[in-house]
């Protein structure tokens, strides 16, 4: 069989599949089905009056044909080489087991998390990342918030490590689950803050292995792109006591605030995310953008203290920095003592918070949030004081000095 008969017959099938004329089955229409006999009644029009066996089709129909599979296998052979490719290691006893225990934590997190199960998740994670875990699941707490995960299925486990006899022990391994599901954000008071069922989603989580037993100790998420994975912040974590993710996503994404206002957790996105704890109290460090890819337009480094009291809410902001946003009409503008610095920062409070704003705003720390950086913007929030800045790139540097700022609002603001 020649080049030419092989495109023909390649192309009827996919002319065939493609809405070329009747159905798989037979039946009706003006073309036959992609299965019947080209000696039927319902044969093409172009029918030989050669010989049997010979092609309907002249030399170039047959070229066109041709032609017509050629582009049609260079796109799927394109398509197939962009998409990326992983070997599923499940061949020796080691793997096999560490493909059944992996899917079983998957499945046993999603679930524990949803419920704030920290004694369950213990029990299958390292003791670094049960510690990283426990503080995600107090921040969401601390926000009155639950991140439910259901309709969960797992569609496929791809062990990315291989794990042969002679593996020294224990290893680091890698995971990549293929899944849907129902991710949704819920308040105290049964709101959906956030809902969205996945149906093709995949995240590649990090395991100890021991020979024994499996331990998770992190978790990648795809969204994590080269300008948020900066390694020295994560080595700026470890050596501050502190705990470092690329992307954790939206889930703590504030709903007030003089820059979270109005935002989508279904669009605005926390990067560069650095999470602790100073005695009681919640600490965070992290990148923000209302609108991810509008970087330039909107991007801050935010430092934010979860403190135990609740505020209608306060505003400290530089001069220096442009928003269209104004503070809530219920927000009033007031003058500090000391004019210099009214000519740097513009001072507003919600009325109940007119005092609690001057308490929080000690001589002190106002000395040094003007000393310090003239584009630094303070923000109480219900139980929450941030402090921002819009930039452009991230560096270490700024994570070293926003931290700064964040330990002398916790020693100097009263809380």
């Amino acid at each position: 069989m020649n080049i030419a008969t092989i495109a023909v017959s390649i192309a009827i099938v996919l002319f065939g599949f493609a809405g070329g004329g009747g159905s798989s089955s037979g039946g009706g229409g003006g073309g036959g089905s992609s299965s019947s006999s080209h000696s039927s009644s319902h044969s093409s029009s172009h029918s030989s009056s050669s010989s049997s066996g010979s092609s309907e089709f002249t030399p170039v129909e047959a070229l066109m044909a041709t032609g017509f599979v050629l582009i049609v296998l260079v796109v799927i052979f394109s398509s197939l080489k962009k998409s990326p490719m992983f070997k599923d290691y499940n061949s020796t006893e080691a793997e096999k087991r560490i493909h059944e225990a992996a899917k079983h934590i998957f499945e046993s997190y999603q679930e524990d998390w949803s419920e704030f199960r920290l004694d369950d998740i213990k029990t299958f994670t390292t003791d670094h990342y049960y510690e990283h875990a426990s503080l995600m699941l107090e921040l969401l707490k601390n926000m009155h918030r639950a991140n439910k995960v259901s309709k969960l299925k797992v569609r496929k486990v791809c062990l990315l490590t291989p794990v042969k006899k002679d593996t020294p022990l224990p290893i680091k391994v890698q995971v990549k689950f293929y899944f849907s599901g129902l991710d949704e954000v819920i308040d105290d008071n049964g709101n959906k803050l956030y809902s969205q069922y996945v149906s093709d989603a995949n995240e590649t989580w990090n395991f100890i292995y021991d020979g024994e037993s499996l331990k998770l100790d992190g978790i990648s998420q795809p969204t994590e792109s080269a300008p948020h994975l900066v390694k020295s912040l994560a080595n700026f974590a470890k050596d501050n006591k502190l705990f470092y993710s690329p992307d954790w996503g939206r889930y703590a994404l504030p709903s007030r605030g003089l820059i979270f206002g109005g935002a989508s957790m279904k669009i605005a996105d926390i990067n560069n995310h650095v999470i602790g704890k100073w005695g009681d109290l919640l600490i965070q460090l992290y990148t923000y953008a209302e609108t991810p890819g509008q970087y330039t337009s909107s991007y801050y480094i935010v430092g934010q203290i979860n403190v135990p009291k609740d505020y209608l809410g306060v505003i400290v902001k530089s001069r220096k920095f442009k928003t269209s946003k104004k503070p809530d009409k219920s927000y009033e503008k007031f003058e500090m003592e000391w004019n210099e610095f009214n000519d740097r920062y513009e001072v507003y409070a919600a009325s109940r918070d007119a005092l609690p704003a001057f308490e929080l705003l000690n001589p002190k720390f106002m000395e040094f949030l003007y000393a310090k950086n003239p584009s630094y913007n303070l923000e109480v929030v219900d139980n929450v004081i941030y402090i921002y800045a819009k930039i452009t790139h991230i560096t270490e540097q700024d994570y070293a000095d926003m931290l700064e700022v964040l330990q002398k609002a916790y020693d100097e603001l009263k809380m």
